[in-house]
């Protein structure tokens, strides 16, 4: 048989295999399920209900344990064969996609091992597929025949990798298979790169290349910065790091221990199928916008995330929000707070029913006697302790007055019953006044309320005093709604003074569009995830929201921190055609500098359409709407919300469009969606029609960002109509 031949004779029988063992799983899923019932329902017979001496007792208690672990033993059992069950669902779609051929040190028989999206183990608990996680799998995606290693448990195993195939498999039927050692020119890549976008993100674990796999099994930096051009898979590598992250620490790591930050609401939506479709559940996935409405109390209203956006984009100036969202205001509130000094005007009095009774003088003698080399949050604890004994020491002594003491006596039974769960009998004075305490503590449950959640300390007042100090100008809060950057200052005050709200259970935190976010808000993710692992993931091409850093002030943020930084970059597009990589390399700041690799080869030229008015360009625009494929994604990227309402009702009727500007949960998909850049970001589209490319709409450093981002969202053609003259910013 030929090469062909034996491959797909080995897929025949791995698919009768996976069959088998589907049966096989379904059957003990269903007996397993059965006994479990009947042992639940036995679970009480021959149990000795004797509890009348100790000895008794432990002999049931011991019996019940039994029960229970037999108990457990079902439920293990069920989760196993249903993961496994799972796995091979997703197997018969695909069983493997890839197979390398080795030779360990020291022996001549060659090893071969077939890798997939998931394990198989057949009945006879045969391996028969490698999850592309497994330690093997390193070998298949560094591509290096010949000597070559891996590490399995820190140690390295030598080997020599003498093939490595590549498998194109639709269910049982093997399509075409290449060997190559060069991923830039694996015929999978190319051929997967050539099909349409879709409406989510799809995996990449057939197709990952040598630098994505360098930051994808990456376990030893505690801060990975990654600079990867548009089109480079800085996120499909994010997102396949996590399906990593998950299986390597699968004993200690959920998904909850993880933190994946978005740029958008849309973005969510669109990355959310990835890692379900690899056996695995999604981390926590929010925007930043999303992460601080968590955080603030119910009664401050932030603004819409939209409006955000919108105001971000459009490089509106804010004095205010420019010095809040500046690293040297938060250094100076973090210096604050060390220094913990609080004031008259940061306190409330304890109040009970509109009665004080623990006065603002009491409670900053309470915090002035916490010892003063403490930081501010600190010594906030420690006056919560001296506020919650005050409080009790005084509910005791009422408790025993006489008039308590009368209260007490003299309930009806349906009073008893409401505050004890039981009748008063033939009491103590003692006994008494225990029930007097536990009535008096019910009754004054607001006020324990009030001590235990500080809300005797205003940390918005904290932040008023601070800002004035920093600036001399007072803090403005505008109709009860705060913007994103005031919310940042008052999250990071309210940590700093009154609650420390960090989270040590989450491990690992991505952020990706790094560069986007103001050094407050990257300051503040290490006060929420001060023990967690990063990875930062950014281009500074993508810019376009006025909070951006740079890479050189995230590293130097993180550094400060004592944690130190490894960069890895993505150099190569493997989105959009060479035609339209060099277009947005061209646009590129400083793109002289800027290494760019394109994998694909040729494809459509950039489309210019030049028109002398609104009228000529809307005619245009609709004849080049009506052009392309319906069953593929087009977008209509405009520069902002308002552009994109303007544009649809310009458009409504004359085409099928979808305006995708307020939309916070639906993806666009094919056929024309109309949408602004700033929900565009990361997302990508078989073509893309940049609206009004004019010079007099793209004229700054900041509008080179939004076309730079805008035209390498685009895979297959980029169309750049515009009015009057082309943006000088595009070239010749």
């Amino acid at each position: 048989m030929n090469e062909k031949a034996l491959e797909q004779h080995h897929l025949d029988e791995l698919y009768k295999e996976l069959l088998e063992t589907k049966v096989f799983a379904e059957k003990f899923l269903q007996k397993n399920h059965e006994e479990g019932l009947k042992a639940v329902s036995e679970m009480g017979e021959g149990l000795s209900r004797d509890v009348s001496n100790y000895t008794n007792q432990l002999d049931t208690f011991s019996a019940i344990e039994m029960r229970n672990r037999e108990i457990d033993q079902f439920n293990m059992k069920h989760d196993s064969w249903t993961t496994r069950l799972e796995n091979i669902h997703r197997s018969l779609e695909e069983p493997f996609f890839g197979r390398i051929d080795v030779i360990y040190d020291g022996e001549e028989e060659v090893e071969t091992y077939y890798l997939g999206v998931n394990s198989f183990i057949n009945v006879n608990e045969e391996r028969k597929v490698y999850d592309w996680r497994a330690p093997i799998g390193e070998l298949y995606y560094s591509q290096e025949l010949g000597e070559t290693s891996y590490e399995v448990n820190s140690r390295k195993i030598p080997v020599d990798l003498k093939k490595r195939r590549q498998f194109k498999i639709n269910g049982k039927n093997l399509i075409s298979f290449f060997d190559s050692s060069i991923a830039i020119r694996d015929e999978l890549l190319l051929e997967a790169l050539e099909s349409n976008a879709t409406q989510y993100m799809q995996d990449i674990t057939s197709t990952i290349q040598k630098e994505q796999n360098e930051v994808i099994r990456d376990t030893t930096s505690r801060v990975l910065l990654v600079n990867g051009i548009a089109g480079s898979g800085k996120t499909s590598a994010v997102l396949q790091r996590i399906a990593y992250l998950l299986y390597q620490y699968r004993n200690d790591l959920l998904p909850t221990d993880v933190v994946l930050l978005s740029p958008n609401p849309i973005f969510v939506q669109y990355i959310s199928k990835v890692l379900p479709n690899l056996g695995e559940k999604n981390p926590i996935n929010l925007t930043i916008h999303e992460l601080l409405k968590m955080y603030l109390p119910r009664w401050i209203r932030l603004e819409e995330e939209s409006q955000y956006l919108e105001r971000n984009v459009k490089n509106i100036e804010n004095k205010q929000d420019e010095i809040l969202r500046s690293s040297a205001f938060f250094d100076f509130l973090e210096k604050k707070a060390k220094i913990g000094e609080i004031y008259p005007t940061y306190v409330s009095p304890i109040r009970h029913q509109n009665k004080v009774l623990i006065d603002k003088e009491q409670i900053l003698k309470f915090y002035n006697i916490t010892p003063a080399q403490n930081t501010a949050v600190q010594r906030v604890a420690a006056t919560t302790k001296h506020l919650e004994y005050s409080l009790d020491e005084w509910l005791r002594k009422k408790a025993n007055s006489p008039k308590m003491y009368d209260r007490i006596t003299q309930m009806t039974e349906e009073e008893q019953m409401k505050y004890f769960g039981r009748y008063i009998q033939s009491e103590s004075k003692e006994q008494i006044a225990k029930l007097a305490l536990q009535y008096l503590n019910r009754h004054y449950k607001k006020t324990w309320q009030q001590i235990r959640r500080r809300n005797w300390l205003n940390v918005e007042e904290i932040l008023r005093d601070l800002y004035q100090e920093y600036t001399g100008e007072p803090l403005e809060f505008s109709n009860g709604e705060v913007s994103v950057d005031l919310a940042t200052a008052l999250i990071a005050v309210t940590d700093m003074y009154k609650e420390s709200l960090a989270k040590n259970n989450v491990k690992f935190v991505l952020v990706d569009e790094t560069q986007d976010y103001s050094a407050a808000q990257m300051k503040l993710l290490l006060r929420l995830f001060g023990q967690a692992k990063y990875t930062l993931l950014g281009d500074e091409n993508q810019a376009i929201f006025k909070t951006k850093i740079t890479f050189e002030e995230i590293r130097a943020l993180f550094e400060e921190k004592g944690m130190a930084v490894t960069q890895k970059d993505l150099l190569t597009s493997y989105r959009s055609n060479a035609p339209i990589t060099n277009l947005f390399k061209k646009v590129a700041n400083h793109s002289d500098k800027i290494h760019v690799v394109s994998v694909q080869e040729g494809g459509k030229e950039p489309l210019f359409i030049q028109t002398e008015n609104e009228e000529m360009y809307l005619d245009e625009l609709v004849k080049l709407l009506r052009e392309f494929p319906e069953k593929e994604a087009t977008a209509i990227i405009t520069k902002d919300i308002d552009s994109a309402d303007k544009l649809y009702s310009k458009l409504r009727g004359k085409v099928a469009i979808k305006n995708f500007a307020h939309e916070k949960h639906l993806v666009p998909g094919v056929g024309l969606n109309l949408l602004p850049i700033s929900l565009a970001k990361g997302l990508e589209f078989d073509h893309v029609v940049i609206d009004n490319a004019s010079n007099k709409n793209y004229q700054t450093d900041h509008d080179r960002q939004l076309l730079y981002t805008g035209i390498s969202r685009a895979m297959k053609s980029v169309s750049l109509p515009y009015i009057g003259e082309i943006s000088e910013l595009l070239g010749e």
